[in-house]
């Protein structure tokens, strides 16, 4: 792998600071400060922590997760409530899909879609309120605007919780089989 040089404000854990002044410290030095109040060459440096696997998999896994929510709020700008939540559902099993590809997780899709449907159903206080104000919305002509940021935003806070609960769960290395509903309520 090509690796591109950082700037020389920001190092790696491991890399060695490299000092471009050529003077001893002593020299560098203004007269009469001590060794350990002078300020180092590398205070103003940045060092990265080393990413390890896992975290560069959860990064990953995030940012699918925000990329099926961002899909999740275009799916909310239908202004038909049941296809609205259709659209929404569609998006959360093709992201528990790619999510389980991505975790190396055996997918099933009725299983799959048993889970979102079920957790669609644990919030559907919240859910009922959010598509009655939307429809609400689509009532009055000038409000059918905000119906429609209601929904879309609803529709992406939702995927993006829905998608944090199982990459917490595929993390710990469980499957689809053992995704704990009742625990999840």
């Amino acid at each position: 792998m090509n690796r591109k040089k950082l700037p020389k404000a920001i190092m790696r854990a491991n890399d060695r600071p490299e000092s471009t002044d050529k003077r001893p410290i002593d020299s560098a030095r203004p007269h009469g400060e001590s060794t350990a109040h002078s300020a180092s060459a590398t205070d103003n440096v940045v060092q990265l922590m080393p990413v390890t696997e896992a975290d560069q998999r959860r990064a990953r896994a995030l940012a699918i997760v925000n990329r099926h929510a961002a899909y999740s709020a275009a799916g909310g700008i239908i202004p038909l409530p049941l296809i609205n939540l259709a659209a929404v559902t569609t998006v959360l099993v093709r992201m528990v899909k790619i999510l389980s590809d991505h975790y190396r997780v055996p997918f099933e899709r009725d299983r799959a879609r048993a889970i979102v449907v079920g957790l669609i159903g644990g919030v559907m206080p919240t859910g009922a309120a959010a598509v009655a104000t939307s429809a609400l919305f689509y009532i009055t002509p000038p409000s059918v605007f905000m119906g429609l940021a209601v929904s879309c935003a609803t529709a992406a806070t939702f995927t993006r919780g829905v998608g944090r609960i199982f990459v917490e769960h595929f993390e710990t290395g469980a499957t689809l089989n053992d995704f704990p509903a009742s625990e999840r309520r």
